[in-house]
């Protein structure tokens, strides 16, 4: 125990007195959150504003006056191009295209954002929809008239100018309405939801989770691993390539106790890195729930959920830093360290962003399965979709195959051709 106790500060020494390493444990984590999140939040309101700010143009085909003068009542901003066309699909006798054909090329480029299309005798067909043939059974059927609309939903200006006149264009179908009808009550079945102010049943705080869960895991996955890989690439290839590690080989020790105290020791800077990036994330909730298109979080953490997250957080730690310290140890150096970690590194990577494509409920053999079990605890930790038996059955799951890596790299040490030759 005294070896892997020297081991242990040795290794903690080496990183917490190197102002570099320090810088980039605990500086670099809080100026990358800063960083990424100010830039998402900074470049989803400039796209805000800029939709908002663009005046779009709208060509308005065969226009009826009434709606025109409607229009002019609701002080829309577009810019509105009135044109007169018989046939959406009008050619020239040379073959040319005309009309429709035209401003469709122009919404494909972002020339245009919209065209709305009236039938030449929408005026006429409206006024033959009369009150007395919509409830004589023995009339013969009047067609119905169609607005078309044309858009590109690729364009962020063509979607939005869409939106905005699909509910003007809803607002004059009713006020054709009631000028036939009267008031539309005369002639409502019934209604959805008017004055019902409990429609939405849910618990906020599982809300607020499911969409931290969506992102957090991820993250969480992805920088543990990052936080930890270089200090784990140089605590063994690092020193083996540097010529250190063969003085502590061949001082008389177990070689094992070198293995769990270098481990010990990877394992508090990876938690100190953790935790760390665990405030940065914290303090960047709102910017990163502006980012998602939320306006608040309401996120609320048990005590039980406090120490379930923290449980799985540290044996997941355990994993990654057995993962990193195997690489290590069969690397002949730093270069061949990185080779072996890329491919791992990945692997972290993918297991994480799964979670964010898994809807129903977790099957709880999936939480045995590596990394990706504890991608898929924490998510549901968050959301509240975990039984503590089944997030035990992570950590145990965890805490066994960090053993197993350990013995290996143990078994590895106690071999001359895998340390020596270098």
């Amino acid at each position: 125990m005294k070896t892997i106790k020297v081991v242990f500060c040795k290794e903690l020494r080496r990183v917490l007195f190197d102002k570099k390493m320090l810088f980039g444990l605990f500086v670099l984590p809080i100026l990358l959150m800063a960083v990424i999140f100010g830039v998402m939040v900074m470049m989803v309101m400039n796209m805000q504003a800029d939709i908002e700010a663009h005046q779009p143009k709208v060509v308005i085909v065969n226009a009826p006056e009434d709606f025109q003068s409607f229009l002019s009542g609701q002080k829309t901003e577009a810019e509105l191009v009135y044109q007169q066309w018989e046939d959406e699909t009008l050619e020239k006798q040379d073959g040319s295209k005309t009309g429709v054909q035209k401003v469709k090329k122009e919404i494909l480029e972002g020339d245009t954002d919209l065209m709305i299309f009236f039938p030449e005798d929408f005026s006429e067909q409206i006024s033959g929809l009369e009150k007395e043939k919509l409830y004589d059974d023995s009339a013969s059927p009047v067609l119905v008239p169609q607005v078309k609309t044309y858009y590109n939903p690729s364009e962020d200006y063509s979607d939005s100018a869409k939106q905005s006149f699909d509910e003007l264009l809803e607002d004059y179908r009713i006020m054709l309405l009631e000028q036939r009808v009267g008031s539309l009550d005369k002639v409502q079945v019934f209604t959805v939801d008017s004055d019902n102010e409990e429609q939405v049943i849910q618990d906020d705080d599982k809300a607020g989770g499911k969409m931290l869960g969506t992102m957090l895991p991820y993250m969480i996955c992805m920088l543990l691993f990052a936080g930890v890989m270089s200090f784990g690439a140089d605590a063994f290839a690092g020193e083996k390539e540097r010529g250190t590690l063969a003085t502590l080989l061949v001082a008389p020790v177990k070689r094992s106790h070198i293995v769990y105290g270098k481990l010990l020791a990877l394992m508090v800077l990876a938690a100190l890195s953790a935790l760390d990036y665990g405030i940065s994330m914290l303090v960047s909730l709102p910017f990163m729930a502006i980012s998602m298109g939320s306006s608040g979080v309401s996120f609320h953490i048990s005590f039980l959920q406090g120490c379930l997250l923290l449980a799985i957080i540290v044996s997941l730690v355990f994993v990654y830093v057995a993962i990193i310290g195997t690489c290590a140890v069969f690397a002949k150096n730093m270069k061949e360290a990185s080779t072996f970690l890329t491919p791992a590194y990945l692997l972290v990577i993918v297991m994480g962003m799964m979670t964010m494509f898994v809807t129903g409920d977790t099957p709880t053999r999936s939480y045995l399965v590596p990394l990706y079990g504890s991608s898929m605890a924490l998510r549901n930790v968050l959301t509240q979709e975990i039984s503590t038996p089944q997030a035990l059955l992570t950590i145990g799951a965890n805490l066994v195959i960090g053993a197993v890596l350990a013995a290996i790299m143990s078994k590895a040490f106690d071999s001359e051709r895998i340390m020596f030759d270098a």
